[in-house]
């Protein structure tokens, strides 16, 4: 065994990491270990996903409700948590869909890496880039 079983949840390891969560309930953080099972990025966030293009999706949870933004593998927030919803929870092809306003009524639209939005939130919903397109 690689990694003895000690985490609450687990996601598979992409990029060399893993999101693990530490705790049940709403007290459960997230945080990434590496292959050896070795902390990396402390548990400290609310929801975790798996690293693409070097960034990995987070959540946190505030006043505001649960946001969702983007971290490096040093745990750098590099795209502060601001969206409501982030789908299919990574970067592909250096683009994310993200929704901006209420998860029901707001519009999804993409950002780049360094959290510009290069297409305008104004689609009833999106999906990943792959091979160049988007449905939306």
């Amino acid at each position: 065994m690689a990694v003895n079983p000690q985490f609450a949840g687990a996601s598979d390891f992409s990029e060399e990491l893993a999101a693990v969560r530490v705790g049940g309930g709403d007290d459960g953080k997230w945080g990434y270990i590496d292959k050896q099972g070795k902390f990396v990025i402390n548990p400290q966030f609310d929801g975790a996903g798996d690293f693409s293009d070097g960034l990995a999706v987070i959540s946190v949870r505030g006043k505001d409700g649960t946001k969702w933004g983007f971290i490096d593998k040093q745990g750098k927030v590099v795209i502060n948590p601001q969206f409501q919803s982030v789908w299919p929870w990574r970067f592909q092809e250096g683009l994310a869909a993200v929704n901006v306003g209420d998860f029901e009524t707001g519009k999804w639209g993409f950002i780049d890496k360094q959290g510009k939005v290069v297409i305008n939130p104004q689609f009833d919903y999106s999906y990943a880039f792959s091979e160049g397109l988007a449905k939306a």
